[in-house]
């Protein structure tokens, strides 16, 4: 049985060691860190002026939202008539918005022999998987037909 031969000296010992265990070497080290550096330098970090010009820009945002909340607080004692009103308002600009589905359905009425999805796509400016669940939910509702291979038709 053979015995595993070391090298004989320190320095021998230390760069075997080195090579063996694959511990880097100061120049490693110190290329690493110079590599860092210009990288740091390519990321364009603001300057401490920018910085605190942000900071404060950002603390003079939070004192205005904390303004807002407290006139908010203050506001909730006007009167019921006027609160629901209010509310009215707000639910009939609500109901008179158009959905995706109504969109898709105004755009497949125009075409009476039917249209595609290209079509649908060009006029709504959606994503093909959005249009795709729209169109398989207005056909479980019954208001849209295939009319043949990726050709839809509204039902009359």
């Amino acid at each position: 049985m053979k015995k595993k031969q070391f090298p004989h000296g320190l320095e021998t010992l230390v760069e075997f060691m080195v090579e063996r265990l694959k511990i880097p070497t100061k120049k490693e080290i110190e290329g690493l860190v110079k590599k860092t550096e210009r990288s740091l330098l390519a990321l364009k970090l603001p300057s401490r002026t920018e910085f605190d010009r942000l900071s404060d820009r950002v603390a003079a945002l939070e004192k205005a939202v904390k303004g807002r909340e407290t006139a908010k607080k203050t506001a909730g004692s006007a009167k019921p008539s006027e609160v629901a009103a209010a509310k009215k308002k707000r639910a009939s600009t609500v109901k008179s918005q158009a959905t995706d589905s109504d969109k898709v359905l105004q755009i497949v009425k125009k075409y009476r022999a039917g249209t595609d999805v290209g079509t649908i796509k060009a006029r709504t400016g959606f994503e093909d998987k959005k249009i795709r669940n729209i169109l398989f939910k207005l056909g479980k509702k019954d208001e849209i037909e295939r009319a043949g291979r990726g050709v839809y038709k509204a039902k009359v």
